[in-house]
């Protein structure tokens, strides 16, 4: 299950149509912008999803969202979220636990990944195991957690010089 449209571009305020200013910025790297999109596929839309489910990324990826603040990102995660499991998504819209021992464990991890990642020790990841995490599981977790951060920080970057006259830009980028 692939995605129809480019989800950085999405989160930058890029227009459907793919040709305003964010995707002429983005073309001039064309190899970073596919692989971005190939990482949400794996990440998000994964052919195997059996060592985290679906829900529990979309879960974690609105968390993720949620914890750097209201945007598209934390719409767009909360919809997909949404469509896997309603009652799941308004409990992460509200900023409360899920009272899923296993997903609990992973909000909790990615609040700490994000807001306090110097504080992260071997005991974090001990605790994930004893919430029912495997090694795969807890490794897509915390690259899920990298990239929902990657790409926020691209998608603000991408406002910021789309908001730049595209003669700066363009030479900067050159």
């Amino acid at each position: 299950m692939t995605t129809d449209f480019d989800v950085i571009d999405h989160l930058a305020g890029e227009h459907e149509n793919g040709d305003g200013h964010i995707a002429r910025l983005r073309s001039l790297r064309p190899q970073a912008r596919e692989n971005a999109q190939r990482s949400y596929e794996a990440l998000l839309e994964p052919q195997d999803e059996r060592s985290v489910p679906i829900r529990e990324r979309y879960a974690v990826a609105a968390h993720v969202a949620r914890l750097h603040g209201p945007g598209p990102a934390a719409d767009l995660y909360l919809e997909n979220l949404h469509d896997e499991d309603p009652e799941l998504a308004a409990r992460i819209a509200a900023g409360e636990r899920t009272g899923q021992e296993r997903l609990d464990a992973a909000l909790a991890h990615a609040e700490l990944r994000v807001l306090h990642p110097r504080d992260a020790e071997p005991a974090h990841l001990r605790a994930l195991e004893a919430a029912g995490w495997d090694a795969n599981g807890i490794i897509t977790l915390s690259q899920l957690v990298s990239f929902v951060t990657f790409q926020l920080r691209i998608a603000h970057g991408l406002r910021v010089l789309a908001a730049t006259p595209a003669t700066e830009t363009t030479e900067e980028l050159r």
